[in-house]
């Protein structure tokens, strides 16, 4: 029988380390906890879930604290869990059972909660955690495992709240900068930089990393899609147009199955119409095909995406559409649709038009 540890880094996580541990406690041999200088009573309360704690003195780079980490496992595979994420019944079920067979990596669907424009969404991205004893970490931060490996997705969800906790921004923002000194042109790491600065609500640092970013990479690259998406709403937040309809003109055919990109699209052509309506007012078909293409495509495992994005998100606004036009019809099916999967601006909208 396979054995398997738990492995963690963690830094004042007593916040949310305990419903962590407890979501895992059954299913593994051995709790590693590095800790890199609590001051909340993290290590203490690691310590009443019989975890091993280590402590680590933090040299700025994630990868390092990582490894150090997996050398004191003992067990056959390991699973790597940041304190501020939750394993599901699901998931810890599938784990039990992939320990059991081939070495092979598992990617984990994490399910974020994350707040744009002050409404909570939630987005998911399958990132590997789960591997064999023996395969190691690189990078400074937003580390990677490095392995050959095949990656296997796993349908239960981890659940992560981290992305609604802005304190350690200016921590990765400096990191990140300091990455980017060595490899200005990586658009991994300006990618990140913006997600940061878009977390601390500085869209205007954000907007040059992601185009800087979109022009570093190729649309076959993995990141592209969802730096193609920030990209856009970034742009609509500061309300610089014209970059982003050459981004969408240029992304239509490589994101063609991609729902997010359709939602954001439809959105942007609504607000650039609403700002600008004599010069763009010939676009307006595009919002209606937009949230269509994105119904039509549905939900997505394919790509990091937001909930919803294939689904009430694009229905709900396809509603607005048919709304402001004045197609009471329409918008009524449209809200009911979105309203049936529990979106609540829907239903609210269903009020609004009984009323």
């Amino acid at each position: 029988m396979n054995t398997l540890s738990l492995a963690m880094i963690v830094k004042n996580e007593a916040r949310c380390l305990a419903r962590c541990l407890r979501s895992v406690e059954s299913i593994v041999n051995e709790i590693i906890v590095v800790d890199t200088g609590s001051t909340d009573g993290t290590a203490a309360l690691a310590e009443e879930f019989k975890a091993k704690v280590f402590h680590f003195d933090w040299c700025e780079d994630f990868s390092i604290a990582r490894n150090f980490a997996l050398a004191q496992a003992t067990g056959h595979w390991i699973l790597v869990l940041d304190a501020d994420e939750t394993v599901t019944s699901e998931l810890a079920r599938e784990i039990q059972q992939f320990i059991q067979g081939q070495p092979r990596i598992g990617r984990l669907k994490v399910v974020s909660d994350f707040n744009r424009n002050g409404q909570l969404f939630k987005s998911q991205a399958f990132v590997s955690r789960l591997f064999p004893a023996g395969v190691s970490f690189a990078g400074r931060i937003h580390e990677q495992l490095v392995s050959a490996l095949p990656r296997v997705n796993l349908a239960g969800e981890l659940s992560h709240d981290g992305y609604l906790v802005t304190n350690k921004s200016d921590r990765n923002v400096k990191m990140l900068r300091g990455e980017l000194e060595h490899d200005p042109q990586n658009a991994y790491l300006l990618h990140q930089l913006a997600l940061e600065y878009t977390s601390l609500d500085r869209p205007g640092d954000a907007f040059p990393c992601l185009q800087q970013a979109y022009r570093s990479l190729q649309p076959s690259d993995p990141s592209a899609p969802n730096v193609v998406v920030d990209l856009i709403y970034t742009a609509m937040k500061l309300k610089d147009f014209l970059p982003a309809l050459a981004v969408i003109k240029a992304m239509e055919k490589p994101l063609a199955d991609f729902p997010d990109f359709f939602l954001v699209r439809g959105l942007f052509f609504m607000e650039l119409i609403r700002t600008d309506t004599a010069r763009y007012i010939s676009e307006l078909p595009k919002v209606e095909q937009s949230f269509q293409r994105s119904l039509i495509l549905g939900e997505t495992d394919k790509y990091k995406s937001v909930h919803g994005s294939g689904s009430f998100l694009a229905g709900y606004n396809l509603g607005i559409y048919y709304h402001v036009l004045g197609n009471s019809d329409g918008a009524r099916r449209c809200f009911e649709s979105a309203a049936n999967l529990g979106y609540a601006p829907a239903q609210a909208m269903l009020q609004k038009l009984a009323a």
